[in-house]
């Protein structure tokens, strides 16, 4: 690699250090409109994808999916509690999620309430055209999102 590759990485590297995510490579801080959340999340239904970030102090962004239900907004990590966000939720629950242009500032609240997983699931359904696999229910963990 030519020293103008290392310096096109490095530079490509300290900015997307900066940015929020991209695809799968987790980012930093979000930007946007600062709002306060919604009582009706159901405008979330026609967005696939949505932002969160966590870790308030150093802060580390991903994209992930967000369904409404129960008149609330869920995000669920299928990697369970190992997914590198959730650790950070476990350590601190401030997190703040960007949808679109917009940014709420919430609560991750890990929920094992059957009646709310089986509300999140019919509404995944619905939004992302899948079944899930009924193993997935044990190792997936919920989060309810709620202000701050």
């Amino acid at each position: 690699m030519t020293i103008r590759h290392l310096a096109l990485c490095l530079l490509a590297t300290l900015f997307l250090a900066g940015c929020g995510p991209l695809v799968m490579i987790p980012g930093g801080e979000l930007s946007g409109e600062v709002k306060p959340p919604p009582s009706d999340w159901s405008f979330t239904d026609e967005i696939d994808n949505v932002q969160l970030e966590t870790r308030p102090e150093d802060p580390y962004s991903v994209n992930v999916w967000a369904v409404a239900a129960n008149d609330a907004i869920y995000i669920a990590s299928g990697d369970g509690a190992d997914a590198g966000w959730a650790k950070n939720i476990a350590e601190d629950s401030r997190v703040r999620l960007r949808v679109g242009d917009d940014i709420y500032e919430m609560k991750a609240e890990q929920t094992t309430d059957e009646a709310e997983l089986d509300a999140f699931l019919v509404s995944a359904q619905e939004k992302y055209d899948f079944e899930p696999d009924p193993e997935d229910r044990e190792e997936a963990v919920l989060f309810r999102l709620t202000p701050r």
